[in-house]
């Protein structure tokens, strides 16, 4: 197995959690007709996949710096040229590859090409989760080139203190939740776009949360999360309307931002759990989070075929532990698999 000396027990840990979260998820969408009532199903859908971006743009966190911009926009255009390569191998190289699999054991289109085109036209067909995270990435670099406009304008122009403003990492998030929450509406929908719309603020918070917020977080202070979690997780729903199901008398305001609360809070409760775990001294436990957790984009791609296998959730979680590790040790397999160099 490769290994990073850039890794975080935390990180890997709460990686580890969410995708048995996913694991156990499509466990019993796939296993109930009525799995939308189900209560389990509906705490783990409610914040699973936002917990996933999130964690994300946590691992961007520890390559984010936001006084880059000061070396100038053909600086952040060699930057983001870089960082979207790096990206197309560790991301779409997988998405394409696993898409391919699928097509060559169950055929759900006329051809591999098919397969693929449909893919990128509804990605929710395949792995969209690596997609996502791609775009995330690129419009992250994006605005990197954009932040580096703004701060040579600034130099130029000699705003006192606004050069050195935009150089704060926390203007820069601020900014980046601002402007997307602004322009999202108004973003193309093809090639899969249309998944950074809810997400990329989801990517964009995690990285706000391990620069600036992760080491001042005691275990206690995840509890508030927790309990707004269990307050609203009652009134969730993946099928109603703002998903919000039971609630006639809400203020527009509440309704718009709920579903986002529900997965920021339930995403945070899961952060608590694994800050308790990384600090406990449960090693069985606490080694096999962290394995789930590097090898959670193989898990990702693999359970699917073995959902149906017995004894629900190990199986498939331990089926997709296996082939994982064993893919991550030849290195062809892993490149192309598993996007790892």
């Amino acid at each position: 197995m490769t290994t990073n000396k850039y890794r975080d027990v935390f990180l890997d840990i709460a990686k580890g959690l969410a995708i048995i979260l996913v694991v156990v998820g499509h466990v019993i969408q796939g296993s109930s007709e009525n799995f939308d009532d189900l209560l389990w199903f509906k705490v783990i859908y409610s914040f699973h996949m936002p917990l996933f971006v999130f964690l994300s743009g946590a691992v961007a966190a520890i390559a984010f710096q936001s006084d880059s911009v000061k070396d100038g926009m053909k600086a952040s255009l060699r930057r983001a040229q870089v960082k979207i390569s790096k990206a197309a191998v560790r991301l779409l190289l997988p998405f394409v590859a696993w898409c391919v699999i699928n097509q060559l054991i169950y055929h759900h289109s006329d051809s591999v090409m098919s397969a693929l085109i449909l893919a990128f036209r509804r990605p929710d067909t395949t792995l969209w989760f690596l997609l996502a995270i791609f775009y995330c990435i690129v419009l992250t670099a994006f605005f990197n080139i954009f932040f580096s406009v703004i701060y040579k304008l600034s130099t130029r122009v000699e705003i006192k203190g606004f050069a050195k403003w935009i150089c704060d990492g926390r203007v820069q998030i601020l900014l980046m939740i601002l402007i997307w929450w602004v322009i999202r509406e108004h973003t193309p929908r093809g090639a899969g776009l249309s998944l950074i719309r809810p997400y990329f603020i989801y990517y964009v918070l995690g990285i706000g949360f391990y620069k600036y917020l992760y080491l001042k977080m005691s275990t206690w202070k995840y509890l508030p999360a927790g309990i707004i979690f269990i307050a609203l997780i009652p009134f969730w729903s993946r099928t109603a309307n703002d998903n919000i199901d039971g609630v006639t008398s809400i203020s527009l305001w509440i309704a718009y931002f709920y579903a986002g609360l529900v997965a920021l809070s339930g995403s945070f409760l899961i952060l608590g759990a694994t800050k308790w775990i990384a600090e406990t001294n449960i090693k069985s436990i606490k080694s096999f989070l962290i394995l789930c957790g590097q090898l959670s984009l193989g898990i990702y791609a693999i359970h699917y075929f073995f959902l149906a296998y017995s004894p629900k959730v190990l199986a498939p979680l331990l089926l997709g532990v296996g082939i994982t590790y064993g893919i991550n040790s030849i290195p062809v397999l892993r490149t192309v698999l598993l996007g790892e160099k």
